[in-house]
């Protein structure tokens, strides 16, 4: 149970001082030993954890009975800013075991991150004691420990994160950590750490460090660190030694991005009522989806990066917004199209063979027939025709076409000639008229007569025999009009304007 308590007090520490940091790695030294493990003795949840001696080749080598690493509660891990204490119950602040230096065997052996500082070796004093039975005790350490081979496959710019105490004397008496990319065959120093405070008590101010693996730590499978400790034999020293406790390997975890910024390019617009409108997402920025929308208007496939869209519902204002989301947050932009309606012109027969599709459109382009064939040079509102037929006109209004037709009859002579016969009329009164040929009939004609839009308004007969046609009591506005002549053999049309 005090081992898992010790963790969950090691995790809580760990996140509040960098909750930005995924943790894989963990090391509390729980042995549940009080006193006099050493670490070569010691296996934890990582596996074991070794000794190597004389680590630092600068550094005087050991002598006989040289300060050892222990794992134990004799000095017991505490959070930052907490005095040290022999074991205590796990709490808010009482973290267990430590790695930490205590004295020799020969001497006092663990008591705590208490050391040896020497001054015995060849006479009959000592910083501990001045038993005569221990004197001749040489304590000169160099020695570190060892972690156990650290697996950071898959991890990259990898933090390191203990609580530690630290006395000694100077460079004299000293702890610092150290690091091997290649399973401890090679050692590199991380940090010579800073000299802890000491309390009121004598005991030693707990603090936490962090030091960045170097970049060889990066997916590397082979990765060890060690704590080092050296001192001379000077009998010089001032306790705590070395104490380490709660270290953690982490990864930092990337920010997210920066929110992506929504924008997108819209087709040529204004558009018409008739056309498609294409849109086309352009937001910068990690973007994990989008979403178009535009009210009023149906989207089926609101999610893809280019959105056309047909037939709009009407012609008018619509606002299109794009919504886009990532990792960092999310985003819209908006704007605003017009759809153009479609100009409808209306061809009007004004009389005198006349056509007028309006004013106030761009282009006109004036056909005749079915299929429509365009009549070269007919680009005006208005077309004069000189045979009877269906007329169109395509007009032009801010790039949106409308198109319109009529059936005109060509009134443009008042008498036709063939070679048998000349018909011709005239006007005894505004509703009477009198038809007239050069020759009698053969035989009977029939006589329709028309208004300018095609509409028959009169249905009679021309008797065989005669050379005239009287039509009275016309009732009809004034305007052009048009009669047809027609049997068998003949085909003939004349105009006539009731004044």
């Amino acid at each position: 149970m005090k081992r898992l308590l010790t963790l969950s007090l090691s995790f809580l520490l760990l996140s509040t001082i960098n909750s930005s940091a995924q943790i894989f790695w963990v090391e509390n030294f729980e042995s549940g030993s009080t006193t006099g493990l050493t670490v070569d003795s010691y296996t934890g949840p990582n596996g074991t954890w070794s000794l190597l001696v004389n680590a630092n080749s600068s550094f005087a080598p050991e002598a006989t009975s040289p300060n050892i690493w222990y794992v134990s509660c004799a000095e017991n891990g505490h959070t930052a800013g907490v005095c040290g204490t022999g074991c205590s119950a796990v709490s808010s602040t009482a973290t267990g075991a430590t790695l930490h230096v205590g004295s020799n065997t020969a001497v006092f052996g663990d008591i705590g991150a208490s050391y040896d500082a020497g001054g015995t070796c060849g006479s009959s004093t000592s910083t501990f004691t001045s038993i005569t039975s221990i004197s001749g005790v040489c304590v000169t350490t160099n020695r570190m420990a060892q972690s156990p081979v650290i697996n950071c496959t898959g991890k990259s710019n990898i933090l390191m994160q203990f609580y530690y105490i630290e006395n000694g004397d100077g460079a004299n008496d000293d702890g610092s950590v150290w690091y091997s990319a290649d399973g401890g065959t090679t050692w590199a120093l991380l940090t010579n750490t800073a000299k802890t405070s000491v309390c009121v008590s004598s005991q030693g101010q707990w603090a936490v460090d962090t030091i960045t693996l170097p970049a060889s730590a990066n997916n590397n499978a082979n990765v060890k660190i060690g704590f080092l400790w050296v001192n001379n034999d000077d009998g010089v020293g001032t306790d705590p030694s070395y104490a380490i406790d709660s270290i953690s390997l982490s990864t930092a975890i990337p920010p997210p991005p920066p929110p992506p910024v929504a924008s997108f390019f819209t087709s040529a617009v204004p558009a018409c009522i008739d056309s498609c409108v294409t849109f086309t997402n352009t937001s910068t920025g990690v973007v994990d989806s989008i979403r178009w929308s535009m009210p009023g208007v149906t989207i089926t496939t609101p999610h893809d990066s280019i959105l056309t869209l047909c037939n709009f519902p009407s012609s008018g204002s619509f606002a299109m917004n794009i919504y886009v989301f990532g990792p960092g947050g999310e985003d819209s932009a908006t704007q605003t199209i017009t759809i153009n309606p479609l100009p409808q012109p209306i061809i009007i027969n004004t009389g005198s063979d006349i056509l007028s599709a309006g004013s106030g459109y761009s282009v006109y382009i004036w056909s005749n027939g079915i299929p429509p064939v365009i009549i070269t040079g007919a680009t005006s509102s208005t077309y004069t025709i000189t045979t009877s037929g269906i007329y169109g006109v395509a007009v032009d209004s801010g790039g949106c076409w409308g198109y319109d037709t009529i059936s005109a009859i060509a009134t443009g002579i008042k008498s036709v000639n063939t070679k048998e016969n000349k018909f011709w009329l005239t006007s005894s009164s505004n509703n009477s008229i009198t038809l007239h040929t050069s020759l009698q009939l053969n035989e009977e004609l029939t006589v329709n007569i028309f208004d300018a839009a095609g509409k028959q308004i009169l249905d009679d007969q021309w008797p065989a025999g005669t050379d005239t046609k009287q039509i009275n009591d016309i009732s009809v506005p004034p305007g052009s009009y048009i009669i047809k002549l027609n049997n068998r053999g003949t085909s003939e049309a004349l105009k006539w304007t009731k004044q």
